[in-house]
C-alpha cells in the first residue's frame, strides 16, 4: 500500500511573469551552476537583493491578485466538498432539477424567482445540456445564483444551508467513502499505466467486483465495455456497431472482440441512443436481450442487466458499460437504485481515464514524429529519451518519471519495453530530471561528462507531463543553427500537446489539411502540420519590406533563387520545369499577393497535389 513521505516532489506551473522559490533557485543554479564560488554567489545574492525592487502600485496588486486568486481556490473547494456530500454514491452527477428544488427552499422560498431564472440561463448557456450537473456545471450553477442574491455574505450562507440539507446515515456515510475511493482507483490506474489502457479495464472490474460483494448484497457479476466504431463490415446492418474491447473473464471467449449490431437483438442501442442506462430487471421476461454465451441453458438465462452509456466531455456516447448477475444462482438478483448510481459515476471515471490515457497516446505518437525531425535537423544531439511524469504508487503525493521512448542510431524513436520508474531517492545522478519536473523549467547538467539538457513539456496549467532529456555528448554548447531548431522542434510539441489537451477537453479538432478529416490518421501527420502551420505564420508576418529587400537584389545569393523556383514549382511545377522562370527577372516579378495567398493556403498532401510529387522531387 502507499505510504505518506514528507520528502515528496512538489510540481510548479510556468508562468512567464512570476517566479516561486523553487523555480528562482533553479533559474540562479542554470546561472552560476550547482557549486559556485561563494563570492561570486554573495555578489549575485547582492545585487538581486539591492536590484529587485516592487513599487507600492505593483506590491498592492500582487497582493489584491494572491487574495483573490486564494478567495477562488477556497469557493472551489467549498463547492466540491459539497457536491461530494451530495453524490454520495460517486455518480458524477446531480440531478439538476433535484439541486434547484432544494435551493428554492433558502430564506423560505424568498429567492424562488432568482433560483429559477439561474436554472434557464444554465440550461440556455450548456449546449450539451441534459438535465443532469458534472462538479463543474454544479459550481456555475451555484455561482450564477448567489451572483444575483444580495449580501457580501450570501457564499458562505447559502453554501452552510446546502451543506445542511442532506443528511447521510452512517452506512450511507460509509458506503459513499468506499465507492470513491474505489472510483479514485480507476483514476490512478489511467495515470500509472504509461499508454496501456489494460490496467483501467481492471480496475474498473475490480470496482464493480468489490461495490457487488459488499454493497449489493453479495451479487455475483459480470462486466464488459463494449466500444463505438463505424460499421465498414456490414454496413447494411447499421453505419455503427459496439464492440467489445474488454469482458470480465467469464464471457471472454464468447465476447471479446465480437460485434454487436444495431439490427441485433440487445438494448446497448437503446442506451447509446437515448444516453441513459438501461436497466432490464429479468432478462428472462424481456425478449430483446441478446445472450452471448450459447453453452448457457435457456433455464439459467436469468438475472438483471444494465447498459450504461459512456459519455465524452460533450455528453457523446462513444461506448457502453454492462454488468449483469447472469452467473448468480439467485434468481431475485436486481439492481437497486444506488448501485444504479455507482454503475454511473464507474462509466464516467472510465471515460475520464480512458480519454486521459488516449491523449498520452497521442502525443507520444507525436513525439515519435518529432524525434526523427530533431535527428535530422539537430545531429549534435546524440541521445533523445522521453518520459512521462506520473503518481507515485509507493508515496501517495509524490511524483516518479516513466522512460518511455528512446531515439535509436538511425533517429528513429523505439519505445522502452520493460517498465522503467526513476524517484528521485533512487536515482541521484537524475537529480536534474527531477528539478526539471518540479520547476517546469529548462534544466542543464552534465553527467559523466555528457551535457544534457531536461526540456519540459506542460499542461494547460502549467505543470510538466513530461520530459525530453536531450544528451549532446561532450559538447558543451550546440551550433546556433541546432540550437534554434532545437527550440522550435520544443515549441511545436507544446503547441502539439495544448492542442490534444484542448480536443481531449471537448474541443473540436483542428483539421487544416485534407487528410485530418479522417481520424484515423489526424495524428500521424499533426506535428508536420504544426511545422506547416509556423511556415505560413513565419510568411504572414513577413512585411512589404522584406519583399522589397528580396526584389532589390541584381543578382540574389544563389539559395534565394533556388528556394524562390523550388516554392514556385508547387504551383506551376510544368512551366518551372521548361525553364520559363530561369531568368532572375521573370523569377521575383512572380513575388506577389497571389503567391503569398497560395502558399498561406497549400496542402501539401491533398489528394490534388501528391499527383505532383514525383515532378518536384527534384526540386
Amino acid at each position: 500500500a502507499p505510504t505518506t513521505s514528507v520528502d515528496l516532489v512538489h510540481l510548479s506551473a510556468f508562468s512567464e511573469v512570476y517566479l516561486n522559490q523553487v523555480q528562482l533557485i533553479q533559474l540562479v543554479e542554470t546561472y552560476i551552476g550547482p557549486y559556485p564560488d561563494e563570492k561570486v554567489f554573495a555578489t549575485l545574492v547582492h545585487f538581486l537583493t539591492v536590484s529587485y525592487q516592487d513599487n507600492e502600485p505593483e506590491k498592492t496588486e500582487k497582493l489584491l491578485q494572491a487574495r483573490e486568486k486564494a478567495i477562488v481556490a477556497k469557493k472551489k473547494t467549498m463547492l466540491n466538498v459539497l457536491f461530494e456530500k451530495w453524490d454520495n454514491d460517486a455518480s458524477g452527477f446531480l440531478e439538476l432539477e433535484d439541486v434547484a428544488v432544494v435551493m428554492c427552499r433558502f430564506k423560505d422560498g424568498q429567492e424562488v424567482d432568482t433560483i429559477r431564472i439561474a436554472q434557464s440561463d444554465l440550461k440556455r448557456q450548456s449546449e450539451y445540456n441534459d438535465n443532469r450537473l458534472s462538479k463543474q456545471e454544479f459550481r456555475q450553477f451555484i455561482n450564477q445564483v448567489i451572483e444575483e442574491l444580495p449580501g457580501k455574505e450570501t457564499f458562505d450562507l447559502f453554501v452552510e444551508f446546502l451543506m445542511n440539507s442532506v443528511e447521510r446515515s452512517y452506512a450511507d456515510r460509509i458506503r459513499g467513502e468506499a465507492r470513491k475511493k474505489w472510483i479514485k482507483q480507476i483514476n490512478l490506474a489511467a495515470k500509472t499505466s504509461g499508454t496501456s489502457i489494460e490496467p483501467v479495464y481492471k480496475a474498473v472490474f475490480q470496482a464493480l467486483y468489490k461495490d457487488a460483494e459488499t454493497h449489493g448484497m453479495e451479487k455475483r457479476i459480470s462486466a464488459s465495455i463494449a466500444m463505438l466504431e463505424a460499421n465498414l463490415i456490414e454496413p447494411t446492418r447499421g453505419e455503427l456497431l459496439l464492440r467489445y474491447a474488454a469482458c470480465t473473464p467469464e464471457d471472454c471467449q464468447y465476447m471479446l472482440g465480437k460485434p454487436l449490431y444495431k439490427n441485433m437483438k440487445g438494448v446497448s442501442f437503446q442506451a447509446v441512443e437515448t444516453g441513459k442506462p438501461i436497466h432490464v430487471p429479468r432478462v428472462a421476461n424481456h425478449g430483446n436481450v441478446y445472450f452471448w454465451n450459447y453453452d448457457r441453458i435457456p433455464s439459467d438465462r436469468s438475472g438483471s442487466f444494465i447498459a450504461v452509456p459512456l459519455k465524452d466531455k460533450k455528453k457523446h456516447v462513444f461506448g457502453v458499460l454492462g454488468v449483469d448477475t447472469m452467473i448468480d444462482p439467485r434468481k431475485d438478483t436486481i439492481f437497486i437504485t444506488h448501485e444504479i448510481q455507482f454503475f454511473q459515476g464507474v462509466a464516467k471515471a472510465f471515460s475520464i481515464a480512458y480519454h486521459y490515457v488516449d491523449m498520452r497516446r497521442k502525443f507520444l505518437r507525436v513525439m515519435e514524429n518529432a524525434i526523427s525531425w530533431f535527428h535530422r535537423r539537430c545531429p549534435h544531439i546524440l541521445e533523445i529519451t522521453v518520459y512521462i511524469v506520473e503518481p507515485s504508487t509507493r508515496v501517495i503525493g509524490d511524483y516518479v518519471l516513466r522512460k518511455m521512448l528512446i531515439k535509436d542510431k538511425i533517429g528513429a524513436a523505439v519505445y522502452v519495453p520493460e517498465l522503467i520508474r526513476l524517484e528521485r531517492k533512487d536515482n541521484f545522478f537524475c537529480k536534474y530530471l527531477f528539478d526539471c519536473m518540479e520547476s517546469s523549467q529548462t534544466i542543464i547538467s552534465e553527467i559523466n561528462e555528457a551535457k544534457h539538457i531536461a526540456c519540459p513539456i506542460r499542461d494547460n496549467s502549467g505543470i510538466t507531463v513530461c520530459i525530453l532529456d536531450l544528451n549532446t555528448g561532450n559538447l558543451r554548447i550546440l551550433p546556433r543553427y541546432e540550437s534554434r531548431e532545437a527550440q522550435r522542434m520544443l515549441r511545436l510539441l507544446q503547441r502539439a500537446h495544448i492542442e490534444l489537451s484542448n480536443v481531449s477537453q471537448g474541443d473540436e479538432p483542428n483539421c487544416v489539411l485534407e487528410p485530418e478529416n479522417d481520424p484515423t490518421i489526424r495524428t500521424d501527420i499533426m506535428f508536420e502540420r504544426i511545422m506547416l502551420q509556423e511556415l505560413r505564420d513565419n510568411i504572414y508576418r513577413l512585411d512589404s519590406q522584406s519583399y522589397a529587400e528580396i526584389k532589390g537584389y541584381f543578382e540574389p545569393p544563389r539559395v534565394i533563387a533556388e528556394v524562390l523556383r523550388a516554392t514556385l514549382a508547387i504551383f506551376k511545377v510544368d512551366q518551372v520545369g521548361e525553364g520559363e522562370y530561369d531568368d532572375w527577372e521573370d523569377l521575383k516579378n512572380c513575388i506577389n499577393g497571389e503567391l503569398i495567398q497560395q502558399i498561406k493556403g497549400h496542402d501539401p498532401i491533398s489528394t490534388a497535389n501528391l499527383c505532383n510529387a514525383g515532378k518536384l522531387e527534384k526540386y
